[in-house]
């Protein structure tokens, strides 16, 4: 009898267990396909965003092919930064509605190795074409900067982060 129970109920629990769904590979194409089309109208709607930012505020900007959008002021300094180099820079970050995220006011000096990561990728960007000196006025889209996620503390979601940047150290590769 107590057989015949036991038997009874695994048989009750494996009819009870749904069973897994495989997913198929092109149903991974579609949903990656699906992922990128999705990407895309993102990064070209914030582009929209930037350029309405700098048509409204008079602003004179170039942009590069990643979307970066940059101003710099050239110090005089003619020693261009490379990969490897080590910088210190003076930054305010900022969202297009003016709230202030982060400031080397109250944080000091960002210092960092050009190249190894650690920094928003458009801050990269943007440090490898200053010298010594030199100051920047940045535009850095979500996806050269916290991305979808933000940082979890100041930048909120899909942020467009306005940068002013001086180099106030430049290291070369030691």
């Amino acid at each position: 009898m107590l057989l015949a129970c036991l038997s009874s109920v695994c048989i009750f629990v494996e009819c009870k267990q749904e069973k897994k769904r495989v997913v198929t590979a092109e149903e991974i194409r579609r949903y990656e396909e699906r992922n990128i089309e999705v990407n895309r109208e993102i990064v070209k709607r914030k582009q929209d965003t930037i350029k309405q930012y700098i048509h409204d505020n008079g602003l004179k900007m170039d942009s590069s092919g990643s979307g970066l959008w940059y101003n710099i002021t050239p110090s005089g300094d003619t020693t261009p930064i490379k990969t490897g180099d080590l910088v210190k820079i003076a930054y305010n970050i900022s969202l297009l509605n003016g709230k202030q995220c982060y400031s080397s006011d109250s944080l000091g000096l960002k210092e960092f190795k050009v190249g190894q990561g650690g920094v928003e990728s458009g801050l990269e960007e943007a440090i490898l074409l200053m010298h010594k000196g030199d100051t920047a006025d940045l535009l850095i889209p979500p996806h050269l900067a916290h991305g979808l996620i933000g940082d979890q503390n100041q930048i909120p979601v899909l942020a467009i982060l306005h940068y002013n940047v001086i180099v106030k150290e430049h290291f070369g590769k030691k």
